[in-house]
């Protein structure tokens, strides 16, 4: 399966920076570049009154590492994804999985 880990990802956190004014501003700050295989799940469409909005969600693999957590993103090119799950079977697992909807 490492094989397959094809892509190039950088993984990103939210920050918040003083803004100066007693507020925060709210930016994704990359924290590491890895090798990933992405591979498509599932997708819905969301209707609403102006608008049809369809909602596609990948599993993206990896190798494990620490650090990774749900409502981080990861991108891909011009590609980006909204990190559900983090599926982490321990250290005795190469790998890890994440659940994840692309934003559009």
């Amino acid at each position: 399966m490492i094989a397959s880990l094809n892509q190039r990802a950088l993984l990103l956190a939210n920050t918040l920076t003083p803004d100066g004014g007693g507020g925060f501003s709210d930016d994704w700050e990359s924290f590491a570049l890895v090798w990933v295989a992405v591979e498509p799940i599932g997708g819905t469409d969301a209707f609403g009154p102006d608008r049809l909005e369809a909602r596609v969600r990948h599993k993206i693999t990896l190798r494990r590492r620490p650090g990774i957590t749900a409502g981080q993103r990861a991108q891909i090119g011009a590609r980006l994804f909204r990190i559900h799950t983090v599926l982490d079977e321990g250290p005795q697992n190469a790998l890890m999985i994440l659940l994840c909807e692309e934003l559009p």
